[in-house]
């Protein structure tokens, strides 16, 4: 069965009965990443890159889980088996296997290149009709539900070029037919969200002229040489020039042409970024038709906008979604004519809402009407429907005596006095559906922009939400508030003011204001007092400014209203702010509000959908920075503090008691003391444990942050949280996470005041003291633990001190005494302890690694494997299959060593163990080289080097690049592998700690030959024995 995949909107796939949205975010980029490579394969690397800022350590096999969802899903769709094998693997990457003609990205392009082609051969009509059949496949922007990467976001935008382009073309072709009248109100609104496009000037210019109005096309061209001189340092470009030559001595040939007899004036139904519903659920696409039928011409029409605002930055995706809107003229299929702008108090709804009615005011001769409706409060009562149609029905020339008064015969004879005219409606502030619905004119050619401050999902509409200014964008409106280029001098602190104003409009503003108030000031002062969150809304005020009072007036909708539910989201946004948290989850937020889950996700949707809230996934919302500290002072006014208290306790004894959970299953061994059931996720195996740590570690790092002065209680579920998680995290090399949730821990271990409990953060500040460089800091803390332990008798800690001791020893390369501390510690652990004690024979089988005795090695970790999977300790089984597969290759037994690494770095993919995972690779791709198999060594080292890198590992991308060398060496690149040489050797030099001694003896072999006449460096120290040679 043929699929149609669609991109050019919210991605979807499509199998002729219905359109199928694609599942979570991240197997939707990954998607739209192999749509965009169509039939060429992805590389891992760059899915991995694509998916993932930070990547976790389980990232393939997270990759591994999207595509057999993928297929699960094409398999459904198409009626065959794992999706017809559309979808191709292999080690390297993914292929999605598709005919073009199945991509409207492909009829997109084809069309504008058949476009082009009639317009190049003079056939203006076909090209029109072309380029218009292109321009339709768009239903909002490219992959508009997808939060593309780098990559992506660069294939995107190509297309957003490609579409520009072809909406250029098209323009073009329209003047070509004579279409100068039609076209001016489109190309403002598409210059102004586009302001560098020369050829775009162009073609208003010459429209202007051909219109009669010379003087405005002149004026465009100076507008844009300032715009130009300013923003860029240039001057237009020479066809501009040429063309504003030729308008100063009215050239002959920039007369328009006769207009054909009839012309079908088609427009492009392709808003971007938009969502448009019709009623009862039916989609339409979104769009304002052009105006059909007679036009009225009254006397006087009315100008009813206000001024244009002067400071209006930003908003170019806005103004570029509704340039789009304005080319949907009126098709075959029906379009809305209502743009919806919504978005919280103080966004800046009303700035762009009045900036685009400037902008279209040509193409309404009829006149364009401006109605406030005081829906969003202000302490203005709400304009009712009737009194609102009184008054733009007497704007439209009707005297107040013909005006009804009753709402029903006053909206009929509003429809009917706008049937047939071209006007443009701005209905500002409405509070809801009900209060504009009555106002919407019936003539096909009037615009109707609406600003609220909820989405009016129910209206038949096309839907903007306005969220905050980028950096760049809100130093320029702080530069053009402030004055003298006070913005621009200073840019770190012109940031960081955007930064404390959250990219909120409204704030800005109120900081502009304040700076033009007082030049004398720089940027940093006014930084210095929004720095401290207890009065930083008491400092965003200035005159009748106030950032509170507009947060206020959609709070009071909900918390002053009489429907029950709304007041219960009021309470829900007061208890949400005091969880200190990036994002919050909805179990995690029906704990702390005291509801069920359903119940916490209809509150949580509530103020998502009055921008209280934003909705980060379905389940996931999070506040921004001013709300959250307006939301807790609401909370400290009315809630009474005890139950305040009550609430985050609550939550977060639920979040750490989920988190120690995740913990016990990632690190069985590391945490055995029970804990109650985690409410917040059923966790039941490492995979459900790993990807929901992933998800909520930065929620967790702050929990920790706030929980540990919470009380006795909380200090101790942070200190049982620390030991499996921050050996999580420094398995998958995330140093940093686990100092941060160690020092906190620390603090907290000294508010329980239990001694114990202060030596197990001990022993893990230890092993951070080591990877920072600082052995001598690690040998105190590891002896004064084992003396804490053996003072308070308690023989598990004694062992696992003595192991830990051990462990470091062998790591300063004192061999004889890692094997006595580790012997006396498997005596201790062998009394009944056999988490530790597995532990304790894997780290005494990598002493005798290093001595050479791979027998009593292999031993050793045979017993350790064994009681590891007793336990169903997954993650300390792939760490004892990998040391066990070089300790196969070590006794000749390459087969069983390639098996056994195998295993084991699938085990360390699904359990984040990044360590151990580019260990596993070095040393598979060592024993492909001993086996003569550098073709196969090679992708093993790629993927190392890459891993290793990627987490900062210094002694892996020595160890990795050294090992490079000796691959390409073995495939003949032998001046590459010279370089690998000289790279690795500087690399180990500067190492802040010494080599793994396991590894080194693994994959160096002092005294040999190397496979090029080169130095491969070999290590600090020289091994004690060299690697068995056979096969």
């Amino acid at each position: 069965m043929s699929l149609r995949y669609q991109l050019l909107g919210p991605l979807r796939i499509d199998d002729g009965r219905r359109s199928v949205p694609i599942g979570p975010q991240k197997p939707r980029v990954m998607l739209a990443m192999l749509l965009l490579s169509t039939n060429e394969r992805v590389s891992l690397d760059r899915l991995v890159t694509e998916l993932w800022e930070r990547p976790p350590r389980s990232a393939v096999a997270n990759l591994r889980t999207y595509a057999s969802g993928l297929r699960r899903l094409l398999g459904d769709l198409d009626g065959t088996p794992d999706g017809g094998k559309r979808l191709l693997t292999n080690a390297s990457g993914y292929l999605l296997r598709i005919d073009p003609e199945e991509l409207d990205v492909h009829h997109f392009r084809v069309g504008g290149e058949r476009g082009r082609s009639a317009l190049a051969d003079g056939d203006f009509g076909t090209a029109i009709s072309r380029f218009r059949a292109a321009l339709r496949l768009w239903r909002g922007r490219p992959a508009e539900d997808v939060r593309p990467g780098p990559d992506l976001a660069a294939r995107l935008t190509l297309l957003d070029e490609q579409y520009l382009t072809i909406v250029e073309d098209l323009m073009e072709a329209r003047l070509a037919v004579g279409e100068h009248g039609a076209v001016p109100a489109e190309l403002r609104l598409l210059i102004a969200a586009h302001p560098f496009r020369e050829r775009l000037r162009r073609q208003l210019m010459l429209a202007l002229y051909r219109c009669g109005d010379a003087p405005a096309a002149l004026r465009v061209y100076t507008e844009t040489r300032a715009t130009f001189a300013d923003q860029l340092g240039l001057e237009p470009g020479a066809e501009l020039s040429r063309l504003h030559v030729a308008i100063l001595r009215r050239a002959p040939e920039l007369s328009p042409p006769q207009p054909p007899s009839r012309t079908d004036v088609v427009g492009v139904p392709a808003p971007v970024g938009v969502v448009v519903a019709a009623p009862d659920g039916v989609a339409a696409p979104a769009g304002v038709p052009a105006a059909r039928g007679p036009r009225r011409e009254p006397a006087e029409p009315p100008r009813q906008l206000p001024a244009e605002p002067v400071a209006f930055v930003g908003r170019t995706q806005e103004l570029a979604t509704i340039a789009r809107l304005q080319e949907a003229a009126a098709t075959a299929r029906p379009q809305p004519r209502t743009i919806v702008l919504h978005g919280p108090g103080g966004i800046g709804k009303t700035t762009l809402a009045v900036r685009v009615a400037h902008l279209l005011a040509d193409r309404f001769p009829d006149g364009q009407l401006y109605l406030e409706l005081h829906g969003g409060g202000g302490g203005l009562p709400r304009v009712d429907p009737l009194h609102a149609l009184g008054r733009l029905l007497r704007a439209l020339g009707l005297p107040a005596a013909a005006v009804p008064t009753e709402l029903t015969e006053a909206a009929a004879l509003f429809r009917s006095v706008t049937a047939t005219r071209r006007l443009l409606v701005v209905l500002d502030g409405a509070a809801g559906v009900q209060q504009v619905r009555s106002l919407l004119p019936a003539g096909a050619g009037c615009l109707v922009i609406v600003t609220c401050r909820r989405p009016m999902s129910t209206l038949w509409a096309a839907r903007l939400r306005l969220g905050q200014l980028s950096v760049a964008e809100g130093v320029e409106l702080l530069d053009l508030l402030a004055g003298d280029d006070r913005a621009v001098a200073d840019p770190v602190a012109a940031a960081r003011l955007v930064a404390l104003c959250d990219g909120h409009p409204l704030a800005l503003r109120i900081a502009g204001a304040r700076l033009a108030a007082r030049p004398d000031w720089p940027l940093a002062v006014l930084s210095d007092r929004l720095d401290n969150e207890r009065v930083r809304l008491d400092e965003l005020r200035a005159d009748d400014l106030a950032i509170r009072s507009s947060f206020g007036e959609t709070y009071r909708e909900l918390s002053d209203g009489p429907n029950p539910d709304d007041r219960a989201a009021a309470a829900a946004f007061r208890l949400m702010a005091l969880l200190r948290i990036p994002e919050i989850p909805s179990p995690l937020a029906a704990v702390l509000i005291g509801t069920s889950q359903r119940r916490a996700l209809t509150l949580l949707d509530r103020l998502a959908e009055t921008h209280l809230l934003e909705a980060v996934e379905p389940t996931r919302f999070r506040f921004h920075g001013l709300l959250r500290l307006y939301a807790e002072e609401l909370a400290e006014e009315t809630d009474p503090a005890a139950d305040r208290r009550s609430a985050v306790r609550r939550a977060l004894t639920a979040y750490l008691t989920t988190a120690i959970r995740a913990g016990q299953l990632l690190r069985p061994h590391r945490s055995d003391r029970p804990v109650d059931p985690p409410v917040l996720a059923q966790l039941q195996t490492i995979d459900d444990a790993l990807p929901w740590l992933e998800r909520e570690l930065l929620g967790l790092l702050a929990a920790v942050g706030q929980a540990f002065d919470a009380g006795p209680e909380l200090a101790r579920l942070c200190v049982q949280l620390m030991p499996p998680v921050a050996g999580w995290l420094q398995k998958g090399g995330r140093w940093a996470e686990a100092d941060t949730l160690v020092a906190v821990a620390e603090k907290a271990a000294s508010i329980v005041d239990d001694p114990a409990e202060q030596a197990r953060v001990r022993i893990m500040r230890a092993t951070l003291h080591w990877h920072a460089g600082r052995p001598e800091q690690a040998r105190a803390e590891l002896e004064s633990v084992l003396r804490t332990w053996r003072r308070l008798g308690d023989r598990e800690g004694e062992g696992r001190a003595l192991q830990a001791l051990g462990w470091f020893h062998h790591r300063t390369g004192d061999l004889s005494g890692a094997a006595a501390l580790i012997g006396a510690a498997v005596e201790i652990l062998a009394e009944g302890y056999p988490g530790w004690l597995a532990v304790a024979l894997h780290n005494l089988a990598e002493v005798e690694f290093e001595r050479c005795d791979y027998q009593a090695a292999r031993r050793h970790l045979d017993r350790s494997l064994t009681m590891r999977r007793e336990q169903d300790d997954p993650a300390g089984e792939a760490i004892t299959l990998v040391a066990l597969g070089r300790t196969y290759s070590q006794l000749g037994r390459h087969s069983e060593g390639l098996a056994a690494l195998t295993a084991g770095l699938r085990l360390c993919r699904r359990t984040g163990n990044r360590e151990d995972e580019w260990e596993a690779l070095l040393s598979r791709s060592e024993v492909h080289l001993r086996l003569g198999d550098a073709q196969r060594a090679q992708p093993d080292v790629e993927e190392a080097l890459a891993l290793v890198r990627e987490i900062g590992d210094s002694y892996g991308e020595a160890a990795a690049v050294r090992q490079r060398g000796r691959v390409l060496g073995r495939l003949g690149w032998d001046a590459r592998a010279r370089e690998c040489g000289v790279l690795a050797q500087g690399l180990l030099d500067h190492l802040p700690r010494r080599r793994d001694g396991v590894l080194e003896t693994f994959l160096v072999r002092p005294g040999q030959p190397t496979e090029v006449d080169v130095d491969v460096p070999s290590g600090r120290y020289p091994s004690a024995c060299m690697p068995n040679r056979s096969a």
